[in-house]
């Protein structure tokens, strides 16, 4: 859930600094700044994504054999 947040935040500055450099109507004339707000968005979506379906289940995996992961962060949540 932090990497959608931190996406958001990513996004969000990166919106009111694009408004402050370009202005409303610049806003509207570049379809660019659009593209990356909402890149940065989903950036933090996928990275979750990732996490819920490849990190945790070989966590799963590993942690009942006698081989402990404690190198992967995800193990220990």
């Amino acid at each position: 859930m932090v990497k959608i947040m931190v996406g958001y935040l990513l996004a969000s500055l990166y919106g009111i600094g694009a408004f402050l450099v370009l202005g409303y109507e610049g806003l509207m004339a570049t379809p660019q700044v659009s593209f990356v707000f909402w890149g940065l968005i989903l950036s933090g979506f996928v990275l979750e994504i990732i996490n819920l379906t490849i990190c945790r289940p070989v966590c799963r995996s590993l942690s009942r054999g006698h081989f402990a992961a404690k190198w992967m962060r995800c193990c220990f949540r």
